[in-house]
């Protein structure tokens, strides 16, 4: 899901004048095939115009989306004050020297992690003996396979437990299918097998298994994602260094094991979370918070006779567990919104009666824990963006200060049986500081390996966490950030971001490109709305589904919020969000046409009734819905924002995007959207399809693109709102 200029009334006044003539121009937009097909869904009829769309083997689509391409580009790379923006966001970038992440540290405190070089468009694994050593260069991605001439990415990492093999997984194109390395660490080279037909940065990661003689991945049978076989019978497989991998040892999967009545478009995951660990998981994930668990012995694995049994449902709304020797330790939902930590045993395992370790706080909401040596440390957020640690030692719990105010807390382990505990905190304008936690001296040291930067240019930001009162009374979080000096004219360009599903939380992330709207005369806001998991599990119920409409009436009370409070007016309000967060973008637009001046749904969900015959579609039926259920069918038409396009409304000026690489949101579900906006936008502002072949969505795109893709957004949104530095240029 990707710095604020005050400038005078006056000149706000006359942009605006200016704008109004400049939006005038007539948009010549390419023509898209329309072959109209009208379905009755329990007695609700349904016309889809642009069914066709959804025929990317077709022709005339195909020539339709390379016009939008071409359409869009030549918009989005005349608009004035593009470039500029793309070069104060690498200006930025470039202050600091080299950023590292992706960190992993063995219980022989080696360091294999990612360091990107600030003049480096992609990032390259790096090894260090201990913390205090010098970096080591392990594998430049430029080295796999040369010949075909892609920029590789690497998007995955992961050492063995003795740090004697490391995986690399890396992709191009923005895809996110990848392919597999071991690297030897005895050689500092790679193996020779290579393990296609994976996706670890997205599935479940690899699993060393304790004798460090291979792993466990989910390997994809189908890896093209137009494919209708795409996301589909996926299983768990185990790799022994040195095998051909094309033979797959299966674990976990439906054929392998139909007593467990899987469906096709479940992930089952074979994970161990522990070298020492007697039990190991069987995750049936999905595009969803909560999922069924199986578990079987470890040492099955290594003798071949795994037996898998059940450890919870989905609806015992189990979020993160360990096992601790014979007792499984867990977070649930159950009787608690907020989460408490329970302890069962797996011997004569009791999810009715578990023992509470932790009870459920009423203002925040528990969200991770792990252990250490000296016992178990614990995490929470309240609405979303306010961090907090804890530590608990039998039955004592103490919450332990940290260096500074923290909008994410973020916690690494070595193990159970070590002492070592990394803390990690960001803000909306505090930079990721990493610190190792001495519980002896209860003392923080920083163990940075990114250098600290800083950034006077933010210094007079100022961040606002408030709550609005929504449709229904409910008070929604908001975070807004802007120049300490702003006036409350009502004359304010306003960003709203914003996403609602699946649980997840906008947590605080710093972001110096993200952070360039503010400079440039901006207002940045976060809206957290429900559907995502800041307030909670029932913040989370409240916004899927049937209860789908609080998500975008929430981004409509916060619009309303900060006009009513002198921030902005409806000729300055952008809204953007992205994959599920087209939803909320969409909806809000086509429930609202009259309250947004620019609206940017970014690989967006925009037909949600049909999203479940696209390859990625019926694993997210888990948090949307099925058409072939009444009652959910009637919500995904309540969602659908391509469906709520009418004929002759004035919407928004409207920036659409799609990757065609993209194995999330299929490229049709944006392109049908933008289709027909196009066709039926009764207003003089222009709706713009970008297309771009080279990408997906938008996660393992190299560091210019992202440059690219996030200046295209600010520099469309800043000329419509009428900003004098972004005008269409002739």
């Amino acid at each position: 899901m990707k710095n604020i200029l005050f400038f005078l009334i006056i000149i706000f006044c006359t942009s605006c004048n200016q704008n109004v003539e400049e939006k005038k121009v007539s948009f010549d937009y390419p023509v898209a095939p329309s072959e109209p097909i009208s379905e009755t869904y329990f007695g609700t009829t349904i016309l889809d115009d642009y069914r066709n769309i959804e025929n990317l083997d077709d022709s005339l689509v195909l020539k339709w989306f390379k016009d939008e391409e071409k359409f869009a580009n030549d918009i989005l790379k005349k608009i004035s004050g593009r470039e500029e923006l793309v070069k104060k966001m690498i200006g930025y970038d470039r202050r600091k020297s080299y950023r590292v992440t992706q960190i992993n540290v063995t219980e022989k405190d080696e360091y294999f992690f990612l360091k990107q070089e600030a003049n480096e468009d992609v990032a390259h694994l790096y090894y260090r003996k201990n913390f205090n050593s010098e970096d080591e260069l392990l594998y430049d991605p430029k080295n796999f396979k040369p010949e075909l001439g892609n920029t590789y990415v690497i998007n995955y990492v992961k050492p063995s437990w003795d740090g004697s093999y490391v995986v690399v997984a890396m992709t191009h194109s923005g895809a996110e299918i990848s392919e597999i390395i071991i690297i030897d660490m005895k050689t500092r080279k790679p193996l020779l097998e290579v393990i296609d037909h994976c996706w670890p940065s997205d599935g479940g990661g690899v699993s060393w298994l304790p004798d460090n003689s291979g792993f466990m991945y989910l390997h994809y049978p189908e890896i093209d994602h137009t494919s209708d076989r795409f996301l589909k019978d996926m299983k768990s497989v185990l790799y022994k260094i040195g095998d051909d991998p094309k033979e797959l040892n299966v674990l976990l999967g439906r054929e392998a094991q139909p007593e467990l009545g899987l469906s096709p478009q479940d992930f089952p995951i074979a994970s161990i979370q522990s070298k020492n660990d007697k039990y190991m998981f069987g995750y049936i994930g999905g595009a969803t918070a909560y999922y069924d668990c199986y578990y079987a012995e470890v040492k099955d694995v290594l003798n071949g006779k795994i037996q898998w049994k059940e450890l919870y449902k989905k609806e015992d709304k189990i979020k993160g567990g360990t096992f601790r020797g014979d007792n499984f330790i867990f977070m649930s939902a159950i009787n608690a919104p907020n989460f408490r930590i329970l302890k069962t045993s797996i011997v004569d395992a009791d999810f009715d009666n578990p023992e509470v370790l932790v009870e459920e706080k009423e203002d925040e909401v528990l969200r991770t824990f792990g252990f250490a040596s000296d016992g178990m440390y614990f995490t929470t957020t309240k609405n979303g963006v306010e961090g907090k640690l804890y530590h608990q030692n039998k039955s004592k719990k103490t919450e332990i200060s940290l260096p500074g105010a923290s909008g994410r807390v973020n916690m690494d382990f070595k193990g159970a049986n070590f002492p070592d505990i990394w803390v990690s905190s960001m803000g909306w304008k505090n930079d990721f500081i990493r610190y190792k936690y001495d519980s002896d001296k209860k003392e923080f040291k920083k163990e940075n390996l990114t250098p600290e930067t800083n950034y006077p240019e933010f210094n007079d930001f100022v961040v606002k966490e408030v709550l609005v009162s929504g449709h229904d009374g409910e008070e929604i979080p908001l975070s807004i950030i802007h120049k300490k000096d702003i006036e409350l004219n009502g004359n304010n360009p306003v960003l709203f971001l914003g996403y609602g599903s699946y649980g997840v939380s906008y947590r605080p992330f710093f972001s110096t490109s993200r952070l360039t709207w503010v400079e440039e005369g901006g207002i940045f806001c976060i809206v957290h709305v429900r559907g995502g998991g800041e307030k909670g599990d029932k913040w989370y119920q409240s916004g899927k589904k049937t209860t789908k409409p609080n998500t975008w009436k929430d981004l409509i009370s916060c619009t309303e919020y900060m006009i009513e409070e002198g921030y902005t007016s409806k000729d300055k309000t952008v809204i953007h969000g992205g994959s599920a967060g087209g939803i909320l973008i969409g909806r809000a637009m086509t429930e609202r046409p009259d309250l947004f001046a620019v609206a940017i749904p970014e690989v967006g969900m925009m037909n949600p009734l049909r999203n479940e015959v696209t390859p990625n579609g019926p694993n997210n039926t888990k948090e949307f819905g099925v058409s072939t259920n009444e009652v959910e069918c009637k919500a995904l038409i309540e969602m659908d924002s391509y469906l709520h396009i009418e004929k002759g409304t004035k919407y928004p000026a409207t920036l659409i995007t799609t990757g065609m690489n993209d194995p999330r949101v299929i490229a049709w579900q944006p392109g049908k959207f933008a289709a027909k906006l196009q066709a039926s936008n009764s207003s003089e502002k222009p709706i713009v399809f970008r297309v771009d072949y080279e990408s997906g969505h938008g996660i393992n795109d190299t560091k210019s693109k992202g440059f690219e893709q996030l200046a295209d957004v600010y520099s469309f949104a800043f000329w419509q709102v009428g900003h004098p530095k972004y005008s269409l240029k002739k």
